[in-house]
């Protein structure tokens, strides 16, 4: 029986679940990336932002607002960078209104 308990722990070990829920987005890829005409980026991802405490919208969308974001560069390159290289990210997004991007973590 422990044996087998420590098959499976192994196994599931290496399996990451991406989430949304609350104010972050957890271990998620980019689905979709595009710059609007103001210059805000907009992303999709592969969580379920309808669990975000904020209002993604009826197509889940997250904000990175370039007016008043003086890291926007900085954070529109990771966000790029994420997107092409498919790795996942953790996203911290505002707690009401529309959802905004507070900031993102990458690891590798």
């Amino acid at each position: 029986m422990k044996y087998l308990i420590s098959l499976l722990a192994m196994f599931f070990s290496g399996v990451t679940f991406s989430e949304c829920g609350g104010v972050s987005c957890t271990d998620v890829k980019i689905t979709r990336l595009y710059v609007t005409a103001n210059g805000d980026t907009v992303i999709s991802t592969s969580g379920d932002e309808s669990k975000l405490s904020c209002d993604a919208g009826s197509s889940g969308y997250i904000i990175l607002e370039q007016g008043g974001n003086r890291n926007y560069n900085s954070t529109y390159a990771l966000l790029l960078a994420s997107h092409t290289t498919g790795y996942p990210i953790w996203v911290r997004t505002s707690e009401a209104g529309a959802c905004k991007i507070i900031y993102i973590v990458s690891d590798k």
